[in-house]
């Protein structure tokens, strides 16, 4: 009798205990990596690149040109008349539940940017698996083709794009950003754009890698420009992210240029209001370090360290300029954000103001000033390959 009691209050129990019998076994996962947005023929295109896992460890890969990333992952496309179908038409094509909890590129191709980003933004925030930090990226190749590369380097071109954000070559937009971004008072929005390096004469045709060059700017929620160097570098010199970068510097008088690395580039923003004129002054403070001479010029001379920095300072406010000639004349959007800034500090002028902020932009009145500081001169001082009687 006592062994029955026991009997039962051990099967009544169980019933209480929580059970797992709706869990999704991972190796019931199709985990997306990446995710790519295409526009063609009316339709919105969708494609995932999607983690093998059979191939995904082990080091028995002998590393050829493509071989190991080209194991790791493959990629699926589908299209529907928006992208919340697309990926409905997607989960079709994957005999797997499709995880995107682990994707951390979006890359958006410039034809799907013309179309307004603010239908895939919308859709990326709302579905409850994609990630606010994904690394959102805008490509003049279709999304679906930068997804296909099998980079001979990393295990996926999804990890060499993460890579290249993270090393702030570009801008670094996140998911969250850009929505912020085009929500906010200019609705404008940039993107660093992707091309598809050129592979090696003995690889196959994806076995290459993505490449970052220039910059995709968007005006209202949609695909306006691209813009290249030098213009691209007083973009990221007006929005604060200019970084790992060398500039060329010459001096006047002096034939050759020096080489400057940045260290630190730091552009500030400040706002005013005075008398009813509205002006915005940018103060850009550089440190840098000479890593190349090819002038006659020697750096222990104190009087060529001070004309190398008022020269980096001319190029830095020369490329300043470009940007807000760009800005400001040709596309007459406020891709640099002034406006969040005049609403942050003056609110109440902004709230009688901002209605005729696309009209005002293009006369504001903007001040650039720059301080440069040379931090080095690398592990030598003079020019190399000149004797040094004849160094100036």
């Amino acid at each position: 009798m006592r062994s029955f009691k026991a009997i039962t209050a051990l099967l009544l129990s169980s019933l209480l205990l929580a059970g797992c019998w709706d869990r999704t076994e991972i190796n019931d996962l199709a985990i997306v990596l990446a995710t790519g947005v295409d526009y063609k023929d009316g339709q919105a295109l969708l494609t995932a690149q999607i983690f093998i896992p059979r191939k995904g460890g082990g080091g028995s890969e002998s590393g050829g040109a493509g071989e190991g990333a080209s194991g790791v992952t493959m990629i699926r496309t589908a299209e529907g008349e928006n992208i919340a179908e697309a990926l409905n038409r997607l989960q079709r094509k994957v005999a797997r539940h499709m995880f995107w909890g682990q994707c951390e590129v979006i890359v958006i191709s410039e034809e799907a940017g013309k179309q307004g980003l603010r239908e895939y933004v919308d859709f990326f925030l709302r579905y409850p698996q994609f990630r606010e930090h994904a690394y959102i990226f805008s490509s003049q190749d279709s999304a679906k083709d930068i997804l296909a590369l099998l980079d001979p380097l990393e295990r996926s071109s999804s990890e060499s794009l993460r890579e290249m954000a993270n090393m702030n070559l570009g801008t670094r937009v996140t998911l969250l950003e850009l929505s912020q971004s085009i929500q906010g008072a200019s609705g404008s929005a940039i993107l660093t754009r992707i091309l598809i390096a050129p592979p090696e004469q003995n690889d196959g045709p994806n076995a290459t890698t993505p490449s970052l060059k220039g910059l995709s700017l968007y005006k209202h929620g949609r695909y306006s420009l691209t813009v290249k160097e030098p213009v691209s570098l007083g973009v990221l010199l007006m929005i604060n992210e200019l970084n790992n970068i060398i500039m060329p510097v010459a001096l006047e008088g002096e034939k050759g240029s020096f080489s400057i690395q940045s260290k630190q580039i730091t552009t500030m923003l400040t706002p005013s209001i005075v008398n009813g004129e509205w002006k915005m002054k940018v103060r850009i403070q550089a440190k840098g370090e000479v890593v190349l001479n090819t002038t006659d010029a020697n750096l222990t001379d104190p009087s060529k360290v001070m004309a190398l920095k008022k020269a980096w300072e001319k190029w830095l406010k020369g490329a300043a300029g470009q940007a807000l000639r760009m800005s400001q004349q040709e596309q007459k959007t406020d891709f640099y954000r002034f406006a969040d800034s005049f609403r942050k500090h003056y609110p109440q002028q902004w709230k009688a103001k901002k209605d005729q902020w696309e009209a005002m932009y293009p006369e504001l009145r903007v001040e650039v000033s720059v301080k440069t500081s040379i931090t080095g001169n690398g592990r030598s001082t003079g020019p190399q390959g000149i004797p040094e009687q004849s160094a100036h």
